[in-house]
């Protein structure tokens, strides 16, 4: 048995309104066509197709832009309009079998036959552009072709566009079938839409197109998911990353620090490229900006106040209520003073599983060293940036050729809020903090398992979910 044959959809035009554009979002494919400013950047029919399930169920073809309009427009009507009046299709393959198909209007051709081989067309229109006589006559000519015309208005996020005059004179020629579609960034829904409006002008195509839709739709969510996936293992892996420093020497203490924010820089560099390519992009379609990491963005915080809690501890040891890494550091470093030696006593009273995850860093401190952690404003920053880049790509057409600065200063970040205020992160960056074992930025430490997953996957919904959750 012979597999069903895709269905057939031309994409068709004015020179320069953003066929190879539209074809490049919907493919997901940034490489595909030419793309230029200049008009008759399409020489040639290219095709590309979009499958369920590995079978080909969408075949388009992008084709030159038609850009003698009202010539041809004159040309059949004293032409080929005489003999073929109430027959369009006829009309059209007359001219198809001339000599002018070859010659003068050799693209227009092009067009014309790809359109009459075709199932139906998405004829795009650039809504920046008024309503010109030369495109209502090829609009004239495509529907004389006897193909169904689905309209769609490209470019309506433009400062100026003709949109509403546009759906006017689509009316007046009987063409209802429209869709709002601005490629560099399409609209919520805009694809689905698409997809649905080939069923208007193609019914018995409909469980075709709806697997394609509810394939396509699926993918998104698939996509975004792993996104996100990609964006919590990267939180982990910062927050449980520790650097024990054994002397307290300040030029070890300056090179360790710096080695620490280079790997950490790298680290998010890796996730913005692995959250790029699941989108289908280029790996230059964002870049980072650099990270605020000036001195005191790297601390200890084993005197913060989760940690005392982790301890068994109230806060009131002489460290103030907030992270007070200055505090403990005089504590520890200063000799045992009172509120020092209480919290010895206290560890070593028995709270074994604080002693467990701490005790390494009480022993550098009384050795005379540090153990370095990444600073709870540093969090913040990645999950912020770097969920704004998951929702731009997500609704970013692959036709964009301008570049994302993902920026890292409050006044340069796009205008997101933050995802949650340092000392308010959420409990599963609280719980690998605990755990030096849970990152694999170090790899002679990391030992992966299954609550490490846990708490990933944990993030990974409360970040998708939103403010609210985190």
């Amino acid at each position: 048995m012979n597999p069903k044959k895709p269905i057939r959809i031309a994409v068709v035009g004015h020179t320069n309104v953003g066929k190879t554009s539209l074809l490049r979002t919907l493919l997901q494919q940034t490489e595909f066509g030419v793309v230029a400013a200049s008009p008759s950047s399409t020489r040639e029919v290219i095709s590309a197709s979009i499958g369920v399930g590995g079978d080909a169920v969408l075949e388009f073809f992008d084709t030159p832009g038609l850009e003698a309009g009202t010539d041809l427009y004159d040309l059949f009507a004293q032409r080929f309009l005489p003999d073929h009046r109430h027959d369009g299709p006829a009309q059209v393959e007359a001219f198809l079998d001339s000599s002018y198909a070859s010659n003068e209007f050799e693209q227009e051709a092009k067009v014309l036959r790809q359109l009459m081989r075709s199932d139906a067309a998405f004829y795009v229109i650039d809504v920046r552009d008024p309503v010109l006589a030369k495109f209502q006559d090829e609009l004239t000519i495509l529907m004389r072709c006897g193909k169904p015309l689905v309209a769609v208005l490209n470019f309506t996020a433009a400062s100026k566009a003709y949109t509403a005059e546009w759906k006017t004179a689509l009316a007046r020629v009987n063409l209802h079938t429209l869709v709002e579609f601005d490629t560099f960034s399409p609209p919520a829904g805009a694809e689905q839409e698409l997809f649905t409006s080939l069923v208007a002008v193609l019914p018995s195509a409909r469980a075709e197109l709806d697997a394609v839709a509810a394939d396509r739709a699926q993918s998104r969510e698939q996509r975004r998911r792993e996104a996100y996936f990609q964006l919590a293992e990267l939180l982990i892996d910062v927050t449980s990353y520790r650097k024990l420093v054994p002397s307290a020497d300040a030029k070890i203490l300056s090179t360790a620090i710096a080695t620490m924010q280079r790997e950490v820089k790298l680290r998010e560099q890796s996730c913005l490229a692995e959250i790029i390519a699941l989108f289908a992009f280029r790996l230059d379609t964002a870049v980072l900006d650099e990270l605020n990491i000036d001195a005191g963005y790297w601390q200890d915080d084993l005197f913060a106040v989760h940690t005392l809690k982790d301890f068994g501890l109230k806060a009131g040891l002489g460290v103030g209520t907030g992270a007070a890494a200055g505090a403990g550091l005089d504590l520890m470093v200063g000799g045992l003073s009172l509120g020092a030696a209480t919290a010895i006593g206290a560890l070593v009273g028995g709270v074994y599983q604080g002693w467990q995850n701490y005790g390494s860093r009480l022993k550098a401190r009384f050795s005379g060293g540090q153990e370095l952690i990444v600073e709870n404003a540093i969090l913040a920053l990645l999950a912020t940036r770097q969920r704004y880049l998951i929702e731009q790509l997500t609704r970013r057409g692959h036709a964009t050729s301008g570049q994302l600065i993902i920026g890292a200063a409050p006044d340069q970040q796009p205008s997101e809020a933050v995802c949650w205020q340092p000392g308010n992160e959420p409990a599963p960056l609280r719980e690998a903090r605990k755990h030096r074992d849970w990152s694999a930025m170090a790899p002679d430490a990391f030992e992966p398992s299954s609550e490490r997953e846990k708490q990933v996957r944990r993030l990974q919904n409360a970040l998708m979910a939103g403010s609210d959750q985190l």
